[in-house]
């Protein structure tokens, strides 16, 4: 199959049904369900049709030789190398928040899925938290490569420390372009969202900053135990010590954006929340880049971030009840709980995916697609998609061309005044833009990461 003809199956496949499902279908769970099923029954189809017809026979094997008997279930080989749930779920977030961001301003976007004011859980609520998450979870203190004073001593962990503020130096220089551009244009912003000056790539370069600075000295592996402290006290400081009157109201109690603090409070406050995010990120993702070699040992995982899924929902109730209602606005203790909620459960079921495909390929039916092979050799592996490849390296990339696209869109267009057809138009071309990017990129080996 032509590079190309794969680039427009996936993004038929990975990026349209997500567009209608948060637009024209978003009240049609049932037609959205069977239209994937569909979708997928076809294109499978047509991706056999396509392939080669093989020349070469089977070699039988000779009835001389015994036949092992078949292995138990929980022994049968299952390599790391397989399961790409994780990439899935980091790829599925950024073309969600990639679509959401320019959506949410035209009409087709329904209102309930738009960012709260204060309290509560719309759907664009849990973005910057999945997004701290997602890149906690393949950060260097989850895949091990992290220096700490306990593994490479004092020169060691400052020489970290410093390759960490380096790699976020980016984020900062993205986010004054971010402050410069809206300022000088005008482009409308929710004051109360970050601040007058602060933005999303601020927030990113401290949590990724300060999170380094305590794995300096605290082991990685107590990374969970240090996001419920972290989490646990900062909502002390929110419901006990005046923290939230002030990020909710300002220091004179009617708003006040006087001072740089003041100003910014929003965006300064929730960072701890951010931070502990980040840090729950890092143990979860420390768990599931374990060696795992038998599907015994997948299934364990699997079982273990659904209980773990199970507890969540049941903390978030409690605490949404007896200490207060969720607030991205503070990234306080039922926010936190609330992402690590949706974050663990999409993980779940991507690994629960993979799992059962795999189980498939092994016993069902064999691939017809060219697969590459495992590391060991054995096992071979399901081909990875091209705009999923594509995507993968350049994820912050690809955030900043939405936000960038999106400003230029309301710039050129009356976003709000246009009709179904139009919105849909346009969103369409907007994401077929940035997958055409980062598909360009991609195939020019450029990778564009900066930690």
């Amino acid at each position: 199959m032509s590079i190309r003809l794969s680039f427009s199956l996936d993004f038929v496949t990975l990026v349209i049904p997500l567009l209608l499902a948060f637009t024209v279908w978003n009240g049609s769970l049932q037609r959205f369900l069977i239209s994937l099923v569909v979708t997928s029954a076809t294109l499978l189809v047509v991706a056999y049709l396509l392939q080669p017809v093989r020349s070469q026979r089977v070699k039988r094997p000779s009835k001389a030789k015994a036949v092992a008997a078949p292995r138990p279930l929980w022994e049968l080989p299952m390599e790391s190398e397989q399961l790409v749930f994780m990439t899935m779920f980091r790829v599925h977030g950024i073309v969600a928040s990639a679509i959401t961001i320019l959506a949410v301003d035209f009409p087709v976007f329904p209102r309930r899925f738009a960012k709260t004011e204060t309290y509560g859980t719309g759907m664009m609520d849990i973005g910057v938290g999945a997004f701290m998450f997602m890149n906690a979870l393949v950060s260097k203190e989850a895949r091990g490569v992290h220096q700490n004073i306990f593994s490479s001593g004092v020169t060691g962990a400052l020489k970290s420390l410093t390759k960490t503020v380096i790699s976020a130096l980016p984020m900062v220089i993205l986010g004054m372009v971010r402050l410069a551009s809206v300022k000088s244009s005008g482009y409308h912003e929710h004051v109360s969202e970050y601040g007058v000056h602060w933005n999303f790539f601020f927030t990113l370069a401290v949590v990724i900053i300060v999170s380094s600075v305590c794995l300096l000295v605290i082991p990685p592996v107590l990374s969970g135990p240090l996001a419920l402290a972290i989490a646990v006290g900062y909502q002390h400081l929110l419901s006990n010590r005046g923290l939230g009157q002030f990020v909710l109201a300002g220091s004179d109690g009617q708003g006040s954006r006087e001072g740089l603090l003041d100003a910014n409070r929003e965006g300064l406050v929730s960072c701890v929340g951010y931070l502990a995010i980040y840090l729950a990120g890092v143990w979860t993702g420390r768990f599931l880049l374990k060696r795992r070699t038998l599907f015994f040992d997948w299934w364990l995982a699997f079982l273990l971030l659904v209980v773990i899924n199970v507890l969540l929902w049941i903390f978030l109730e409690a605490s949404s009840v007896y200490i207060q209602p969720v607030c991205r606005r503070m990234a306080n203790l039922p926010y936190i709980i609330w992402t690590l909620c949706f974050c663990i459960q999409l993980l779940a079921s991507y690994m629960l995916v993979d799992i059962v495909l795999a189980l498939g390929k092994e016993f069902i039916w064999k691939s017809p697609f060219k697969i590459s092979s495992s590391k060991s050799g054995k096992h071979p592996l399901l081909p990875e998609s091209v705009l999923v490849a594509a995507l993968r390296p350049n994820l912050l990339l690809v955030f900043l061309l939405c936000n960038l696209l999106t400003g230029v869109v309301n710039l050129s267009l009356d976003t709000i005044g246009q009709p179904m057809p139009a919105s849909m138009a346009v969103l369409v071309l907007y994401m077929l833009g940035l997958c055409l990017v980062a598909f360009g990129l991609h195939t020019r080996g450029i990778k564009l990461k900066f930690w």
